[in-house]
């Protein structure tokens, strides 16, 4: 048997998560990869009532993981829509165009999301800091952010 150095396990609380707002979304990080080894990330994406998650897009790098615990998600491609209940997992592999949005107007979403590497929760970091600084970014400085972190619309080539 190998030997270990002692390896510390976290438990990552509702309460104690970092609270970020997304427009009207409220993200709860509860691993931001630095417990991790940057290896994953692991939010809760809470969508009130009709509310629709980013613009259609792709990642080069990740791979996202959605949990729905409460609600229902619909996930969008450009071949379909499907709707996820709470206790389905949608996968989302490097390549896959998607978004997401709540599919109910009187119900709230919660869905729980990983993402590989853990850094990329520095993204809706981003995004939630240009909010609280009352910024309205535009399509180009959204797209730039999205770059940043190996992400892009449908119509940009997966291939450099």
């Amino acid at each position: 048997m190998p030997v270990r150095g002692p390896v510390p396990v976290n438990l990552a609380t509702r309460q104690a998560a970092e609270v970020l707002k997304v427009g009207p979304m409220t993200i709860r990080v509860y691993e931001d990869g630095s417990r991790t080894g940057d290896r994953v990330g692991a939010i809760l994406l809470e969508l009130p009532a009709g509310v629709s998650g980013p613009p259609m897009h792709w990642h080069r790098f990740h791979d996202e993981l959605f949990f729905v615990v409460k609600g229902t998600c619909r996930f969008v491609t450009p071949d379909a829509e499907v709707d996820a209940s709470a206790g389905d997992l949608m996968t989302v592999p490097p390549g896959a165009i998607h978004t997401f949005k709540n599919a109910s107007e009187t119900e709230a979403c919660e869905v729980y999301m990983t993402a590989t590497p853990g850094h990329y929760v520095d993204y809706f970091r981003m995004l939630s800091k240009a909010g609280k600084e009352g910024k309205m970014l535009s399509k180009e400085e959204i797209e730039h952010l999205m770059a940043l972190f190996g992400t892009f619309p449908p119509d940009v080539e997966s291939e450099p």
